[in-house]
């Protein structure tokens, strides 16, 4: 004697088209007498392999589709084949249709071309979310133990590509803040000092530098925190030495000014 669940899930796109999938699990009165009541890691596994395969396979349709359609003209482009793609997600492997349209005829004459619109979505045959997770783990723990803990938990096999998925999330990092370093170099000009210009003695000049600094309750179980302003006040171009430090629990601009012209004029 056993018990039988049946999980369906439905889903409907822009084109009109239904995808419905149904998961059955089956489930012995023997496991429940031995006191395995509700659904173990492996049930689960089944359940998320299933419905991300009709999720999976439902939108890589939609999206296909879609970008068949010409955004010039709007007319459908020509088919040049279908094959099927292995796409990695974090809840198994799922095989999808892949096709390729060709470039519209009419809005690019003489142009023989095809794309895969799968691969603008998923270039790396596998979903940011697994990249992101793997290379997590791998950064923490021996790659083979990740491997191992990623296909305890999820229906995930357990392969060698940590490594090269963690290297991989490296170079992107790397590359990102190389992109960044870059970009606030070129705007180096526009975040210099302000400095108020004014002719003969550069003692009647002077500087304001403010900075903030959040501190946290030394209590963890406490929400209460608070912000500092810490400024310096003092005569003189940028480089000269000396100056007031004051620092203040107010980050109204009022009070600060206040305590800036106290500053100045001890």
């Amino acid at each position: 004697m056993a018990v039988e669940w049946t999980i369906t899930i439905e889903g409907r796109n822009e084109f009109g088209d239904v995808c419905r999938k149904a998961v059955r699990i089956d489930k012995s009165w023997e496991r429940l007498f031995d006191g395995d009541l509700g659904l173990s890691i492996e049930d689960s596994k089944t359940i998320m392999a299933a419905l991300q395969s009709a999720v999976v396979n439902h939108e890589a349709e939609t999206y296909s589709l879609f970008r068949r359609v010409c955004p010039d003209c709007h007319r459908l482009r020509p088919v040049k084949d279908y094959t099927t793609r292995r796409i990695r997600t974090v809840f198994g492997i799922v095989e999808v249709r892949n096709p390729r349209w060709m470039l519209c005829r009419d809005c690019y004459p003489g142009m023989v071309d095809a794309f895969a619109p799968l691969r603008e979505i998923c270039p790396d045959r596998a979903k940011s979310e697994l990249m992101e997770l793997t290379a997590r783990l791998g950064s923490m723990m021996p790659y083979r133990q990740a491997a191992r803990v990623l296909a305890e938990f999820l229906p995930v096999e357990p392969t060698a590509t940590v490594r090269k998925r963690t290297i991989r999330i490296g170079e992107r990092l790397d590359d990102q803040v190389a992109e960044e370093e870059l970009h606030a170099r070129a705007q180096t000009d526009e975040r210099r000092q302000l400095e108020m210009q004014l002719p003969g003695d550069r003692r009647k000049e002077f500087v304001i530098s403010i900075d903030t600094a959040h501190v946290r309750s030394a209590d963890s179980n406490s929400a209460r925190n608070f912000e500092l302003v810490v400024a310096r006040c003092g005569r003189g171009g940028r480089g000269e030495g000396g100056g007031r430090y004051f620092v203040t629990g107010s980050t109204d601009q009022r009070a600060i000014r206040d305590r800036a012209l106290h500053a100045f004029g001890k």
